[in-house]
């Protein structure tokens, strides 16, 4: 059966030279494992680590490089007085919104008006009238594929004195961030998405401003600062890395963003959202239920339509891997889709 993949909202597509790299580095500790070890600690993880700083836009002493995004937020929920407010979404991803309500944090909700669209003008009113400390929401959203527009929302936090946290799970390797050109706070994202780069890593810039106001209160081997053979901590954006870093993932991390950075951001952007309308365009007129409108305006590369008549099954039955959510189907279209496999898909919901 011939497959069509649609669903890197779900899992990206790790294509073999992203891990041909990384296979040659265990058997290579076949023999002498510590000094293999020593050698990609010393040599090739602080290039990772730029490579990583110049794909964000962010300088170097910023960046960290973790397991995942959970690690990342539980390290700075944990670094925070306790005693901030903060304002989260009601539909963002539970691994955002549970450790500031398990740690007992005063919050203030925002909620979406029709499910798909986020009302920036009222969540703005209410961040002032509440005197609201910290932003934390989402880039793009899980269940809906509503995109923030960062640089608006950092603008206006910086402008008004609020921190501003931010997951992009859901857009870093599909949209293109320059965190030059836009003040965010905190930016953590896994990378088994859209950055194409498996599971076990993960990215975090935090402004020299926040690590300032909020020092780490975690640490790990690589937060350490060897100074005359001896370990001394240093706070430092560093501080949130755990000892023994993932080498395979990150080696396949390295791989792939090197490879979206010769590609280009914008370009891949571009040609995802292309994709995206594309699908739009073709589906009208047809008997689908859509969340939010047929456009792609504040919207990330994928759609959710309702799983009705047995919608899921039948693309499952022709190969078409999508995501099931709570009763929608979640399509979402990356740099190796094609219009072909659009129209495909198109071919297969006409049918029903």
């Amino acid at each position: 059966m011939q497959l069509t993949y649609l669903n890197t909202a779900a899992a990206g597509i790790v294509p073999p030279e992203f891990t041909e790299r990384a296979n040659k580095l265990y058997p290579e500790m076949a023999a002498i494992a510590s000094s293999r070890a020593e050698k990609w600690r010393d040599e090739e993880l602080p290039l990772i680590r730029q490579h990583v700083a110049d794909f964000l836009g962010a300088p170097l002493d910023c960046v960290t490089l973790l397991p995942n995004f959970s690690w990342g937020i539980n390290g700075i929920v944990h670094s925070l007085e306790g005693t901030e407010k903060i304002m989260l979404y009601k539909g963002d991803y539970p691994s955002l919104l549970d450790p500031f309500k398990i740690n007992n944090f005063h919050i203030t909700w925002i909620n979406d008006t029709d499910g798909f669209n986020i009302p920036v003008e009222e969540m703005k009113q209410k961040l002032l009238e509440e005197q609201i400390s910290i932003l934390a929401i989402s880039h793009v959203q899980w269940m809906s594929g509503y995109k923030l527009d960062l640089a608006e929302m950092g603008r206006f936090c910086a402008d008004n004195g609020i921190w501003f946290i931010v997951d992009a799970t859901q857009s870093l390797g599909a949209v293109n961030i320059d965190l030059s050109a836009f003040p965010v706070d905190v930016l953590i994202a896994s990378d088994y998405k859209w950055m194409n780069a498996g599971f076990g890593t993960g990215v975090m810039y935090i402004s020299r401003e926040f690590l300032q106001q909020y020092p780490p209160s975690v640490a790990g081997f690589n937060s350490y600062t060897f100074v005359d053979g001896k370990p001394e901590y240093r706070p430092c954006a560093r501080s949130f890395e755990p000892g023994h870093p993932n080498m395979f993932g990150l080696t396949v991390l390295d791989a792939a963003v090197q490879h979206k950075m010769r590609l280009g951001m914008d370009n891949i952007e571009e040609h995802d959202m292309a994709l995206t309308q594309l699908f739009l365009d073709e589906i009208r007129g047809l008997n689908l239920e859509l969340l939010g409108e047929p456009t792609v305006d504040h919207r990330a590369p994928f759609v959710l339509i309702k799983d009705k008549n047995g919608l899921g099954q039948t693309l499952k039955d022709n190969g078409i891997i999508v995501t099931h959510r709570m009763g929608w189907l979640r399509i979402s279209f990356h740099y190796y889709n094609t219009g072909a496999e659009v129209k495909r898909l198109v071919d297969v919901l006409k049918q029903i």
